[in-house]
């Protein structure tokens, strides 16, 4: 039986802070859309960057917030609280939709009325342009609908920005975790996800901005609390969810948790910190010792970065000469070209 929502309404939230370059073109792509909007809350975090200047030129179009700086997961939940609409929708200040992002996942959820949440695929791109034209299959993702905990376990399929869910299933499992500086919006679907089911649309339809000041690239790259951000939404999700343990496999889940450990401690690496690197890839060590990618990693944090880097052009020197090289190049011209790299 399918569900009527040719008049459902949807609040659109967006929590701002300090994104006054964006915020404008976020506010035009979400009135450019096919499917009507009931509001368009803005919350702003303490913005002292002249975001609500840029934010007049839209004032008749939005409902502004303003609230002391107290995080993006206080600011998304502020937002909540004042929406009056039934279905709830994401868009962050630097990120951009497509204009029928909204029509498609309302139409997905008519015709699904079993799912609380529908999400989609998404683009990357930057001052410069698109990178990625979909980050399903640049990235070799498989996105799924229903039950999809032990998925969105292994990986974070999708953004803030890409999902539509009701408020009512929001306000069932808490809203957001504010104790969170990062990794908020993703802690919040994992417990969603464990009480409701979701559903994806397969096109690109969110516009993912890759910039210097985005908070990926500065609080995720900082552990959080001596971990990864992904390690310590995960470890809360088990805390609350200890029966995930028994359905997950604890295989399973060493390995998760190994994988942002040795991200994380590569992105140190790559900053010439070999011993805050060192701390971090230990982590991937002792949830994966088998995988000796990640060992070889560890035993490199012991090497200076000069002695490493002459040691990397030595290994690709090698590489280049090899006499197999063509041998290997022509029997993996069917791999998917995601081929990870030692060191």
């Amino acid at each position: 039986m399918e569900r009527s929502l040719g008049s459902a309404k949807v609040s659109v939230i967006v929590p701002v802070y300090n994104c006054a370059q964006y915020i404008g073109k976020a506010i035009e792509s979400i009135l450019a859309q096919t499917y009507p909007v009931h509001e368009i809350i803005v919350v702003d975090d303490g913005s002292t960057d002249g975001t609500r200047e840029a934010l007049e030129p839209y004032k008749a179009s939005i409902i502004y917030v303003y609230q002391k700086n107290a995080g993006e997961p206080a600011a998304r939940n502020t937002g909540i609280r004042h929406s009056t609409a039934e279905y709830i929708a994401y868009l962050d200040a630097d990120d951009l939709w497509l204009p029928d992002k909204l029509e498609l996942q309302m139409q997905y959820l008519q015709t699904h009325p079993e799912c609380e949440l529908v999400y989609t695929d998404m683009m990357t791109f930057d001052d410069q342009g698109i990178i990625e034209k979909s980050v399903r299959t640049s990235r070799g993702r498989v996105y799924c609908s229903g039950k999809i905990f032990p998925q969105l376990f292994r990986e974070t399929l999708f953004g803030s920005g890409s999902v539509v869910f009701r408020k009512t299933a929001a306000e069932k499992v808490g809203g957001f975790d504010e104790t969170f500086l990062v990794g908020s919006d993703y802690e919040m679907w994992l417990r969603m996800s464990r009480s409701f089911e979701f559903g994806y649309v397969d096109k690109p339809l969110l516009m993912y901005r890759q910039h210097r000041d985005m908070s990926t690239q500065k609080l995720g790259k900082v552990p959080q609390d001596g971990m990864p951000w992904q390690v310590k939404v995960l470890k809360r999700i088990l805390e609350l969810f200890p029966e995930a343990e028994r359905e997950l496999g604890q295989s399973a889940i060493n390995e998760r948790l190994a994988v942002p450990y040795m991200w994380l401690g590569r992105s140190w690496m790559d900053r010439g910190d070999h011993l805050q690197a060192r701390r971090l890839i230990a982590g991937a060590v002792q949830y994966d010792p088998w995988k000796l990618r990640y060992r070889f990693a560890y035993l490199a944090t012991f090497l200076s970065p000069s002695l490493l880097k002459k040691v990397k052009s030595l290994y690709s020197e090698l590489r280049a000469t090899s006499p197999s090289k063509s041998e290997h190049k022509v029997s993996s011209e069917g791999s998917t070209g995601n081929q990870q790299r030692i060191l």
